[in-house]
């Protein structure tokens, strides 16, 4: 029964080993004697797989869970150096080189870890040059992302390595139009320690990619939006991406504008739509500096209606630039020269403390800085001119109705061109639904997006039902529902633009015949 037992174990080692990377295609008999020399282990979380100054005697390969690569600081915090994921090895490099640990390896939740002794590693690595071979690229690998992490701690910001970070754990794979998900299987603690930041730091770094229109966070499970962060790094003098063999690294670099992608599209092909997205981003950050100003001047929500107030501010501000790099040379630049006439004047309004007297001249810049974004949007519509452009256009105007409506209302109820506050609402709403009804007889083919449209419009109904005050009294809590209501409205329509911009282009064209 023990020999049973014993010679069971053996096979599920071979077959486990035999699936991991670093032993793929080596020799039944060359696998025989890893799995003779090789140890099960089960690591419950926090649990050390080993300790800094322990002896070196095994090589450990990870096959479920995942495990931290740490050392401890003299003011006796932890710093996380790399985050080990399932069918990697770890600890290789100290296999070779006589001493102990100089860091410690704890898992970071359940994990089951294959030991692996170095006398067997050795003999089997004798007789399997491809194995050799695979460590020393492993150890390569580690020096040149070691490297570039050293480059992105000196070189860039934090939310700049984040987003690093986010994009390497989508991977190879993430589409160059459209979302791509990822899921965070480590602790903010722990990720923040990977940073080398607090808790605090990384949270207020996601909420700033996520204001920036680059990411959507839900828990542990953020979005991508592959769109806006592709014209991001383009127009921002940022990291870029490039392929490593498998390992997606963040490092400075210029690249031809005009290069081909791996998705098959030049450059050209996506960054016009982007500029419309851009350009009709500004009509609704207008819009939503507004509404946060309004909310800040009734005390209402103070602190994220300031927040949202700073972040839009300074993302208006920073697509401004851009679009000017943009529009230089072009037919175009009468918009931009328009809107960027009129912005400091909008700015050094919104950046004094709220007060009732100066609402009156509030609402007319902010129409009229509306007015300036909303013709620069339609102007680079026109220069691309193709349906898909239009319909990048149109879902951007959904966007902006989000935040106008809701500013609308702040004013109507604080009784500033009520009258004119009512009709506009009225306006939206019709908008909106036929904003809705167009892009929905334009995805006829993909029933995903339809699901979309129809969220966003019962979001909308519960939205125009918020905005229906009979009693004044009632006002500060309608404002507030109205105020988060809009901000997921902005989400589920931004999600709307970004769908529309990862249209291929003889999609669009198709159905537009």
């Amino acid at each position: 029964m023990k020999d049973d037992l014993s010679s069971q174990i053996s096979r599920n080692f071979r077959k486990t080993l035999g699936e991991l990377p670093l032993f793929a295609d080596i020799a039944p008999r060359s696998l025989d004697v890893l799995a003779q020399g090789t140890c099960n282990v089960i690591y419950q979380k926090g649990q050390a797989v080993f300790r800094a100054g322990d002896s070196v005697g095994q090589l450990h390969v990870l096959v479920s869970g995942q495990v931290k690569l740490s050392l401890s600081c003299r003011r006796g915090n932890e710093r996380v150096l790399e985050l080990v994921d399932p069918g990697h090895a770890f600890g290789q490099a100290e296999l070779f080189v006589p001493g102990p640990y100089l860091i410690s390896a704890f898992a970071v939740k359940a994990s089951h870890v294959l030991a692996v002794r170095r006398d067997t590693l050795f003999r089997v690595m004798a007789d399997e040059p491809g194995i050799a071979r695979r460590v020393i690229e492993v150890l390569a690998r580690r020096q040149l992302e070691t490297e570039a992490d050293l480059i992105a701690q000196n070189s860039w910001s934090p939310g700049q390595r984040l987003l690093g970070y986010l994009l390497e754990l989508a991977g190879p794979n993430r589409n160059g139009a459209g979302e791509t998900t990822v899921t965070l299987e480590t602790s903010k603690k722990v990720l923040a320690s990977r940073f080398d930041m607090q808790p605090e730091t990384l949270s207020r770094n996601l909420r700033d990619l996520t204001e920036a229109g680059l990411i959507l966070v839900n828990k542990n499970r953020v979005v991508l939006r592959n769109v806006e962060i592709e014209r991001h790094l383009l127009t921002n003098p940022d990291p870029r991406l490039i392929d490593i063999g498998s390992a997606h690294r963040v490092c400075a670099a210029t690249g031809d504008p005009n290069e081909t992608r791996h998705h098959g599209h030049r450059r050209e092909s996506w960054s016009q739509c982007s500029w419309i997205n851009g350009a009709g981003r500004q009509r609704a950050l207008s819009q939503r500096m507004a509404k946060s100003w309004l909310m800040l001047e009734q005390g209402l929500l103070a602190r994220p209606s300031r927040l949202v107030l700073r972040q839009s501010i300074r993302h208006f501000d920073s697509r401004l630039k851009e679009l000017e790099v943009q529009t230089s040379g072009t037919e175009n630049h009468a918009a931009w020269a328009e809107l960027a006439r009129l912005w400091p004047r909008y700015r050094a309004l919104l950046e004094v403390p709220p007060n009732p007297g100066d609402a009156q001249e509030l609402f007319a810049i902010n129409e009229e800085v509306l007015e300036a974004a909303d013709r620069l949007a339609r102007g680079f519509a026109s220069t691309v001119g193709t349906r898909k452009g239009q319909l990048v256009n149109l879902a951007g105007r959904g966007r902006m109705l989000s935040q106008r409506a809701a500013k609308h209302f702040m004013f109507r109820q604080m009784g500033i061109q009520v009258a004119d506050c009512r009709s506009r609402l009225d306006d939206a709403n019709a908008e909106f639904s036929a904003t809705l009804a167009e892009l929905k007889a334009s995805a006829l083919n993909e029933p995903g997006f339809t699901a979309r449209l129809e969220s966003a419009f019962n979001l909308w109904k519960l939205f125009r039902s918020a905005m229906e005050v009979r009693d004044p009294n009632e006002f500060p809590q309608v404002a507030r529902k109205v105020f988060r209501i809009s901000e997921d409205l902005l989400n589920r329509t931004d999600a709307m633009v970004e769908h529309c911009v990862g249209l291929p282009e003889d999609t669009a064209l198709a159905l537009a015949e």
